[in-house]
């Protein structure tokens, strides 16, 4: 039931955060396409599910600070990329933590508390296929800035729509 919970309140914000979708330079945004930058390094050019896999490893191992194989929530909410300053400024950080405690909560999939390198792994390959709208095996800024999970659901978070 928990799961359930978190997914439909995932879904919710999720579609609410595609509906404010805007290509106006935010600070969220910026940072987005920074990240984006750091899997795929052309700007015409798409990351294959490989690349976006791997940086998804890097950044698996980075939040693993305990060195366990699992991250748990506390790992997860520690480690970020700066989106939780951007939430602060906009006077959104509880509901910016709510939106992590919702992705964790999405990711942990056997809900142990956990999210373990399978788990990740999968969810990584997931969040992929559901970014990639066009179906062609390759993820466009377009496409990441519009369709990664944690992209939508921390926008929605921020800019409380």
């Amino acid at each position: 039931m928990k799961m359930l919970t978190a997914t439909g309140a995932l879904i919710l914000a999720l579609s609410g955060a595609a509906l404010a979708q805007s290509d106006e330079p935010t600070p969220g945004r910026d940072l987005a396409e920074l990240i984006y930058g750091s899997i795929e390094d052309t700007p015409e050019g798409a990351a294959d599910m490989g690349e976006f896999v791997n940086f998804g490893q890097d950044i698996f191992v980075s939040m693993d600070y305990d060195e366990s194989g699992s991250v748990d929530l506390k790992e997860f909410r520690d480690w970020d990329f700066g989106f939780n300053f951007i939430a602060e400024d906009e006077g959104q950080q509880r509901a910016y933590e709510t939106a992590q405690k919702i992705l964790f909560a999405f990711w942990d999939h056997d809900a142990d508390g956990e999210i373990g390198r399978t788990e990740y792994h999968k969810s990584m390959i997931t969040d992929f296929r559901r970014a990639d709208t066009n179906d062609d095996a390759f993820l466009t800024r377009d496409e990441f800035l519009n369709g990664y999970v944690i992209n939508l659901a921390y926008r929605a978070a921020i800019t409380g729509q």
